[in-house]
């Protein structure tokens, strides 16, 4: 089974790291972080950049009632620079779903180092827009896909994160999520993403076991549900070093 890994040659941190020598320092100083750890909160100011050396985070938006929306799951290699338009606030709650590592970097920093080196900046284009790919795929499908569609989806672009770090996809890997958050992360109530997740499998397109292990027997029907070309997501939405 796949697990978290902290490695310079698989994913977005390979990216990274074959453009800056310094996020390679970073990802051997990194902090350890525990499960549950808010590490930036909606409205704060905004004075750092966090990158996600090992382990889950979740970023999300959420109304004064509790109601949430997941807007990002941040794996390893990910950069959240969450800064609203005035550029003085958090836009939005970044917190750890497993046991993590981040490198957490002041914004002068991060600044002098993107200005410094324009390979840097140029891989750290390359993570953004990967992000931004994804949300924009995921949004499409929230806005106008049925719940099988979303929950399809929400699995494919995971476990294709998941390969750009070294998981294989014809073996069964883990998600440490709650239904709650797949669903928070999709737009459903828990009892649709029970729903969804057990018809797939009657289906024979998944097989799960406990905790959200989860290996996929049908990846081309999967595919067929949440509409995707697999081959061209991943280009879009997992960067690799060049």
């Amino acid at each position: 089974m796949w697990q978290d890994q902290t490695r310079c040659d698989q994913g977005g941190m390979a990216v990274l790291c074959a453009a800056s020598e310094q996020i390679r320092t970073f990802t051997r100083t990194a902090q350890q972080i525990r499960a549950g750890t808010v590490i930036l909160q909606d409205g704060d100011e905004f004075d750092k950049v966090v990158l996600v050396v090992d382990g889950w985070l979740s970023s999300s938006k959420s109304f004064e009632d509790g109601e949430l929306q997941i807007i990002d799951f941040i794996l390893p290699g990910d950069i959240l620079y969450a800064t609203n338009g005035d550029g003085m606030t958090v836009g939005l709650t970044l917190e750890a779903i497993t046991d993590a590592r981040v490198s957490i970097v002041p914004v002068s920093t991060w600044r002098t180092m993107l200005m410094a080196s324009p390979d840097l900046a140029r891989a750290v284009g390359r993570i953004r827009a990967a992000a931004q790919a994804r949300t924009s795929e995921r949004l499409l499908r929230l806005g106008k896909g049925s719940a099988p569609t979303r929950i399809a989806f929400a699995i494919l672009e995971l476990s294709l994160r998941l390969r750009s770090l070294g998981h294989d996809m014809e073996e069964t890997f883990h998600l440490p999520l709650t239904q709650k958050a797949i669903g928070d992360y999709t737009g459903l109530s828990s009892v649709h993403v029970c729903r969804t997740m057990r018809r797939l499998v009657r289906h024979n397109i998944l097989e799960t076991s406990d905790h959200i292990d989860i290996r996929i027997l049908d990846l081309a029907a999967l595919s067929e549900i949440a509409g995707i070309d697999l081959e061209r997501l991943e280009q879009e939405i997992a960067p690799t070093a060049a």
